[in-house]
């Protein structure tokens, strides 16, 4: 989920901050133009790691500040493809499940790539679950704030770089404002299992290799006034998990 990530950049230290020490004050210059920020085809930058590398300062005439080329090593995240995560649900929309890190926001699980069958319920703006069992269908929801265990498929990086108006947006009414666009966006499923292998059950409240087909078999009529109360999904697989 994290990678070091080694990256030169040329520091600006200015003229009240040379009672300091070089290392802290470039530090501290790195942090405030790096963290929280997105490098594009790189990922979200969190802190820095390490300095490897300092070249000499040179102050250019008509400006007091020294200049420092440094090399560094920086705390990425950067999810690889496949890998298998845990977030919070942030929100649900006709697009798919929004899904939060707490640090990261931008994961969306698309429609298709939802636990099977689910649907959209309208009315509370979440997605369901529904849930095959021998005596028939119980809904599950996948209410905000609940954990999600959730596969890394793919990610998209957007330049979001100021750029002048062209010919065409100058002559078109001011009023509208272009879309904001994430400049990192990871693209998520909730399918974590292998071609040919059973189904394992969405929710971070359920141990990985505990499948559907194993569930399929127990009690699951003492599940029912759990799910009269629209227990949240994970809590609800959790019990079952805890009664089997």
């Amino acid at each position: 989920m994290f990678v070091l990530v080694e990256m030169v950049d040329t520091v600006r230290i200015p003229p009240w901050q040379f009672e300091r020490k070089l290392n802290d004050s470039i530090a501290e210059e790195l942090n405030k133009k790096l963290a929280n920020k997105v490098v594009y085809n790189v990922g979200l930058c969190i802190c820095l790691f390490d300095i490897t590398k300092l070249e000499d300062a040179y102050v250019f005439p008509g400006d007091g500040a020294s200049h420092t080329k440094v090399h560094f090593r920086y705390v990425v995240f950067h999810p690889f493809l496949d890998e298998i995560l845990i977030g919070k649900i942030k929100g649900c929309s006709p697009e798919g499940v929004h899904v939060s890190l707490g640090f990261f926001d931008d994961i969306l699980i698309p429609p298709e790539s939802l636990q099977q069958p689910a649907k959209f319920d309208e009315a509370e703006q979440v997605w369901v679950w529904e849930y095959e069992t021998e005596e028939g269908a119980h809904d599950l929801y996948m209410d905000i704030g609940e954990e999600v265990r959730f596969r890394v498929v793919d990610e998209s990086f957007v330049d979001t770089s100021p750029t002048g108006p062209s010919s065409a947006e100058a002559a078109s009414s001011s009023e509208e404002l272009p879309k904001k666009e994430a400049p990192y966006t990871l693209m998520a499923s909730k399918r974590l299992e292998q071609e040919g292998s059973p189904p394992p059950l969405w929710g971070a409240g359920v141990a990985p290799g505990c499948s559907q087909s194993l569930l399929a078999g127990c009690a699951l009529p003492s599940l029912e006034p759990h799910l009269e109360e629209r227990a949240p999904f994970a809590s609800c697989l959790s019990w079952l998990q805890a009664e089997w």
